[in-house]
């Protein structure tokens, strides 16, 4: 069971990898890539990560860089404006910062020393992606597949980046607590819609949240919903909450595919344990969950 479903994983990848490069040329949006996959938008962003090593803004830009670094050395009487263009950049300007920024040398002094063309990268053509190997990652956090119950939630939407959250979890606390919701018992849950990696960090969509065990109305920007129960993968975090996105790749990356396990169409969440008010951030507890068919 664990094999096929790592098999079927690579595949999966494999099959995105073939599509990026026929539409190369092409707007790739994440949800159209997610459906060739046959993910979840909810989990693809990560998964594609996990298992390629990169997002997929990432490894686009990269290998229509390294094409154009091609295009330069086969096309020596095209002017870089043209090849700047075909790559998706507006501007030769653009084109010439990324362009520096990976091969150290701008595209008119790459052009004139005559450097020799970069090998296609393993997936940028059709009769290589069969080599396309996963990351390896051999320090994989313990992983435990548990059963939980639902759980009902007041949340606050944030939307922006991560940095801002801490002004959004301080009002739910003061709402919270004025209505007698703080207690022994309580969690503190943070729903995670959008990757930092993927998504501009003014449009991140994230809600802090606590569980309630009583009933309780909706008031103006606090919600309520019910978090569904099910099989979890649950991992322990610790550090800075900017080192999460280590975790989440190697999840997804190297636990899952080789777990035998499915992803649900849901998002995951994180469990605070303790707070950064009075933990330093090495010492800071996060339990992540992933949703799990």
């Amino acid at each position: 069971m664990k094999d096929s479903t790592g098999q079927d994983y690579r595949e999966r990848v494999v099959r995105t990898l073939v599509y990026i490069q026929q539409h190369l040329d092409d707007e790739l949006a994440l949800e159209g890539a997610a459906a060739v996959a046959a993910f979840s938008p909810f989990h693809f962003h990560r998964i594609f990560r996990g298992l390629v090593g990169e997002t997929l803004n990432e490894y686009v830009r990269r290998l229509r860089l390294e094409r154009a670094a091609r295009n330069l050395k086969q096309r020596p009487g095209e002017r870089i404006v043209q090849i700047a263009l075909e790559a998706g950049f507006e501007t030769h300007e653009s084109f010439t910062r990324a362009f520096g920024n990976m091969f150290g040398v701008s595209p008119s002094a790459y052009r004139d020393a005559h450097y020799p063309a970069p090998d296609p990268p393993s997936g940028t053509h059709l009769h290589d992606v069969s080599g396309y190997n996963p990351p390896d990652y051999p320090d994989l956090p313990p992983v435990e597949v548990k059963d939980l119950p639902a759980m009902r939630l007041v949340f606050l939407r944030h939307v922006g980046a991560y940095s801002g959250v801490g002004a959004t979890w301080g009002r739910l606390m003061t709402w919270a607590g004025m209505r007698g919701l703080l207690g022994p018992g309580m969690k503190l849950i943070g729903l995670v819609y959008d990757d930092p990696d993927v998504t501009p960090a003014e449009k991140i969509r994230y809600d802090a949240a606590v569980t309630v065990s009583r009933p309780v109305q909706p008031e103006g920007d606090f919600g309520v919903l019910d978090l569904a129960g099910g099989s979890y993968a649950v991992i322990a975090h610790k550090g800075p909450y900017d080192l999460l996105a280590k975790t989440y790749q190697k999840i997804y990356g190297g636990w899952l595919p080789a777990s035998g396990r499915h992803l649900r169409d849901a998002p995951a969440f994180e469990q605070y344990l303790n707070s950064p008010r009075d933990t330093p951030p090495q010492d800071l507890l996060t339990l992540i969950h992933v949703p799990l068919a």
